[in-house]
Parts: C-alpha cells; structure tokens; sequence
C-alpha cells in the first residue's frame, strides 16, 4: 500500500486509495489530527538528538528507550503492526563522543522485545550520511544498516529503507557509476526489508552530499531499475515528501509507469 504524510485532503486519500503514516508525538499532537486517523496505516516512533539508545550516559539512553516505548504504546491504538524506528544511535554530535554501538544494540533489543508482546514488528531505518565532524549516526551506510539487523537479531525486527537517506550515503563517492552501483547494496537483501520511505534525490551531481532531499519520486536522477526494484518489494510504502497533491499525482503517475 502507498501511503503519504498526513498533510493532503481526506477527500484526496480516498479519490487515490491512500493511507498515511503518523509520526508519533507530532502528527498525532496536531489539532486537525482526527480526521486522518482512519488513514493511518504506518507509524513511525519519534526521532531527534533527544533520543539515543547508544547514549554513554545511562540517564540519557533511559529517557530514549521510555520515550520509545509510551510512542509504541501510542501507536498501538492505530491499526499498524510495522513501525519505524531510527537506529537512534549517535556516535558523536559536534565531534564530542557521545554514544556506543554495543550501546545502541542493547537498548534496540530492549524495544523489540517491549513491542513483541503484541506482534509489533520495529523497521530499522538507515540514516542520512551526515558530515562526520556535526553528527555520526550508527546505520547510515547499506553494510553498517544490515549488519544493525543481525547483531539486534529479534524475529519482530526488519529494515525501513529511506532512499533519500541511502542517496546521501552513496554521494561521498567521487565516481558517477561507482555511486550507482552502490546505491544498489541497499537492495541486496529484500527479504529483510519490510517498509519503505520512498523519495528521489540527485546523485549524479552529488547535490545529496550529507543532505536529505526527499524529492518528489520522478523528479531526480535515481536510477529508473533502482525505483522499479522498490516498486516491487512487498510491504507499505511512505511517499515521503511535503509536496501538493498535483505533485502527488504526478509520483503515481511515475510510479504507475515503472
């Protein structure tokens, strides 16, 4: 199913057949928030430098794991079984030392089994490949995100894939076809993937370097296959841009046309 952010006319989600995803602690604090809940058909668990799960300091990562769990409790009230999750693990911010990986695993693993009381199955999102020295966050290149998978190795646990956030990853390659190919490592094991936050961005000029674009689908110089293999993974799909609805028609259309 395709889904968009909830920010379009009721009207229009029906007219499309399309459900929205809610960002806990956000979409669902808004004041025309009512009408978009028999959309909701994705949730995603908040997301900021607040909540990190790898945070050195134990006062630190207990906040984020609560703060993570009230939001699964929250989203337990919408009809979704699959939730987005950040890695929420920091490394550094600013160049300070802020977060370990073990860390991380650790409190990943924690959630996981709070959310399989129910079935809830958390999809772990690749990161923005950010400039080193501002922020490092675990999870922001296609080998470091699967390997996330495996070593938090729970059965209610699979992978979001944000192709905005995999463009920024492949862009620190000064090779043009280099950066194509590798943009493909994040699809080499589809069976793991079990959501999508799909975007286009701008690879060939490199314009995605430590950016997060999220470009309406169509309108970037992602590969066509790369576009076409996401089509056809077998799970919900965010639409994830602040866009119009002309805008969104037009992804359709392109989408349609793969």
């Amino acid at each position: 199913m395709l889904l968009v952010k909830p920010i379009h006319s009721p009207e229009f989600l029906k007219q499309h057949n399309l459900g929205v995803e809610g960002v806990i602690g956000w979409n669902d604090q808004k004041d025309n928030w009512e009408q978009y809940i028999p959309f909701v058909k994705g949730a995603h668990l908040p997301h900021s430098y607040g909540i990190n799960l790898g945070a050195i300091n134990r006062d630190d990562r207990h906040h984020a794991l609560q703060k993570l769990k009230q939001a699964i409790d929250e989203a337990r009230k919408y009809s979704v079984k699959r939730m987005v999750v950040h890695t929420s693990g920091f490394e550094k911010l600013d160049d300070v030392l802020v977060g370990e990986y073990a860390i991380m695993i650790a409190g990943l693993q924690q959630l996981a089994d709070y959310a399989a009381t129910d079935g809830t199955v958390l999809c772990i999102e690749n990161q923005v490949h950010r400039e080193p020295h501002k922020r490092r966050i675990y999870g922001d290149c296609a080998e470091e995100w699967f390997q996330v998978l495996r070593d938090v190795d729970r059965t209610n646990t699979m992978l979001t894939l944000d192709s905005s956030h995999a463009a920024s990853s492949v862009a620190v390659i000064e090779d043009a076809a280099a950066r194509r190919k590798a943009l493909f490592e994040f699809l080499q094991h589809p069976e793991l993937i079990g959501y999508v936050h799909w975007s286009d961005s701008r690879i060939e000029n490199r314009e995605a370097l430590y950016t997060d674009m999220h470009l309406v689908p169509g309108s970037g110089d992602l590969p066509r296959e790369f576009h076409r293999r996401i089509k056809q993974l077998d799970c919900p799909k965010l639409l994830e841009q602040n866009c119009t609805e002309a805008e969104v028609q037009e992804a359709l259309q392109f989408i349609d046309g793969l």
